[in-house]
């Protein structure tokens, strides 16, 4: 069995990593990189993995068409299964409601309920996410739809884009004016989505094929990786910062590390890093003037006497890394 690292998950607190690598799910101390259980439970390689809000249970799922819950112990307490291969999973952000979803349908699942509530879908599922309070789930789909649903089920927005649709995110900012979902397509395109179906500004060409794309907890920042082997920083708009790290192979799934400026990288050949980007502060003083970077993106010249401030160009910052060793 080829051993290929699809999807990695951060505990909500940022001390685990949670992944899968063949059959096995993996659980790392985050801290140290110090492998803490190697589970096995799946009988074919493992392509999603999600933690619950509130950290008590994580949910792996597998080419085997078999969920795993698990405890925060790493016990395996419930199973529950598909007619195809899990091709993602995701937690709900406010409640225990766990979303799974293959090929030919996506299932909605809590532990109060008895049985799993199924969906028919016309296009295999490749990515899914929630909104931030918990009520609608977009479903990325290879026919290049991305199908937003409610928490029964029903859809409520239908988005059209011209390539499979192999990643997507939305903005963890809860200050921002409108719900916003980043999709990551593989026609070579990044684009961003207002909850109703409103496209925010124009299609970004990548020049490769996206994987993956997930905001930093703070909703400022993003990473995107996927073909061209490498995680690049960007800003929320999609616009490149910089360049976190270059692979060996295909980068297939790049989460930042809750409340902290790490990243988890896991790529086609099976291997798990953690980089860590370090945003140096930049200013200066001039006369009666003083200039800050701003959120890396910008820098801010303020007028010590009027207070009034101008917004400049660009600049950029560094990276770091350390590594996570499959066993």
């Amino acid at each position: 069995m080829r051993s290929v690292c699809y999807d990695i998950a951060h505990k909500p607190d940022g001390t685990q990593v949670v992944t899968g690598v063949g059959s096995r799910v993996l659980v790392y101390d985050a801290s140290d990189g110090d492998l803490l259980h190697s589970l096995k439970g799946h009988k074919d390689a493992v392509y999603a993995v999600s933690y619950s809000r509130d950290g008590k249970r994580f949910a792996s799922g597998a080419a085997d068409k078999t969920i795993i819950i698990w405890t925060a112990k790493a016990e395996g307490i419930l199973k529950y299964s598909h007619n195809d291969a899990i091709q993602c999973l995701a937690y709900n952000p406010v409640s225990q409601q766990l979303a799974s979803a293959t090929s030919s349908d996506f299932g909605l699942w809590s532990p109060e309920q008895k049985s799993v509530a199924k969906h028919k879908v016309a296009s295999k599922v490749l990515t899914m996410g929630w909104s931030n309070d918990g009520q609608y789930l977009a479903l990325g789909q290879y026919d290049g739809n991305v199908s937003v649903r409610d928490k029964g089920g029903g859809e409520k927005v239908l988005i059209q884009r011209d390539g499979p649709v192999w990643t997507l995110a939305w903005n963890p900012n809860k200050d921002e004016t409108h719900d916003v979902m980043a999709i990551g397509c593989w026609d070579g395109t990044l684009s961003f989505y207002q909850l109703n179906g409103t496209q925010v500004g124009k299609d970004k060409a990548l020049g490769y094929d996206p994987c993956s794309v997930s905001y930093f907890s703070n909703g400022e920042y993003m990473c995107v990786a996927g073909t061209d082997r490498r995680v690049t920083l960007a800003t929320k708009e999609g616009t490149t910062l910089t360049q976190i790290c270059e692979r060996n192979s295909w980068v297939w799934c790049a989460r930042p590390r809750p409340k902290q400026n790490y990243v988890a990288v896991g790529c086609e050949d099976g291997s798990i890093s953690m980089y860590q980007l370090i945003f140096s502060t930049v200013h200066g003083l001039y006369q009666d003037r003083y200039a800050y970077r701003d959120y890396m993106t910008d820098v801010i010249i303020q007028h010590l006497i009027t207070e009034q401030k101008v917004r400049a160009h660009p600049v950029g910052g560094g990276v770091g890394q350390s590594t996570l060793t499959p066993r």
